[in-house]
């Protein structure tokens, strides 16, 4: 019996010492985004401060596809032990159930929150040779061409997709969705006039607004923002109550040990408190709110029902 007891305490004692140890190898995040994309941006700016905060070197790949699930499903089936991570989304964790019977992941049991990481505003920009020069511009031609503006968006089931769906709702005009299978893809579409829009973030066509090749005519979020002020927004634009905002989150597999579930959100908070972070994705277009773990876990909730609302009014069902 004694002997059972000195195994099973070198055992804790031994498990206790691995995660006092973490991490003793690089760190992977998993992008549910392509490369070149907004939250790929942001998850390397994080990554590289982070990696200080961890001691450790911490590797960015980006997995894209069926709107984060690709990346979701790898994550949530990887070994629950600190090393594998995922950079994931509202489109994650409140859209995709909406949209999906079935997913290669449970959105509220297979992940541990680590931390919000920023927010995504969502744009409609349009090409520079569009003739629309305003929001009212584009839904006046929507309701005299019912379904005949078509949008680009990162995927069935991303921001861009429902930010879509909503505006149609509440303006009350037939879009025509185009999913493509990244959000630089898209963008590009637009540039080349396969699509007449996107829904997209600044931050990824900020080289295309510089260049005069695209123009944003409204933004998503019930506040300018801090890199576009000039851009009113679509509550301001005939729609009050109108505001969608994206949100991106890192996050362990739910099995992962607590201790080193709580090293990440130290690590993770010390470095989206920094101002320098902070300033530093403000001026490409990320806004990063600073709450508790617990006040964002009720954003979260929040944020999930009011996605099961707009699936509803938008006639939008899992498949």
């Amino acid at each position: 019996m004694k002997r059972i007891t000195s195994i099973l305490l070198a055992l804790l004692l031994c498990g206790g010492l691995a995660h006092a140890d973490y991490p003793d190898r690089p760190v992977k995040m998993v992008v549910g985004f392509g490369a070149g994309s907004a939250t790929d941006t942001l998850a390397r700016i994080i990554a590289a401060d982070l990696k200080d905060e961890l001691n450790q070197s911490i590797v960015v790949e980006t997995k894209p596809g069926a709107g984060t699930a690709v990346a979701a499903g790898h994550v949530a089936n990887s070994t629950p032990d600190g090393y594998t991570l995922l950079v994931g989304s509202n489109a994650t964790f409140a859209v995709n159930p909406v949209l999906h019977d079935k997913l290669p992941y449970d959105a509220k049991k297979d992940f541990a929150f680590i931390g919000h990481i920023g927010d995504m505003p969502s744009f409609l920009i349009v090409s520079a040779e569009s003739r629309f020069k305003s929001l009212a511009d584009f839904i006046d031609h929507a309701k005299q061409h019912p379904g005949a503006l078509t949008y680009a968006s990162s995927g069935v089931g991303s921001t861009g997709h429902l930010v879509g769906e909503m505006l149609a709702h509440e303006a009350g005009v037939k879009l025509l969705h185009v999913p493509y299978k990244n959000g630089p893809d898209g963008l590009r579409a637009v540039v080349a006039g396969d699509v007449d829009a996107i829904f997209y973030t600044s931050t990824a066509a900020a080289s295309m607004i510089d260049s005069g090749k695209v123009k944003p005519l409204a933004v998503s979020t019930s506040y300018r923002t801090k890199d576009l002020p000039r851009i009113p927004t679509v509550a301001e634009s005939g729609y009050p109550d109108f505001n969608f905002v994206g949100w991106i989150v890192v996050a362990a597999p739910a099995k992962t040990p607590e201790a080193v579930v709580e090293h990440l959100r130290s690590a993770l908070r010390r470095t989206t408190s920094k101002p320098a972070i902070i300033q530093k994705l403000e001026e490409i277009g990320i806004p990063m709110p600073q709450r508790t773990h617990e006040e964002f876990m009720r954003f979260v909730e929040r944020d999930q029902q009011k996605m099961v609302e707009l699936g509803k009014a938008a006639g939008l069902s899992a498949k």
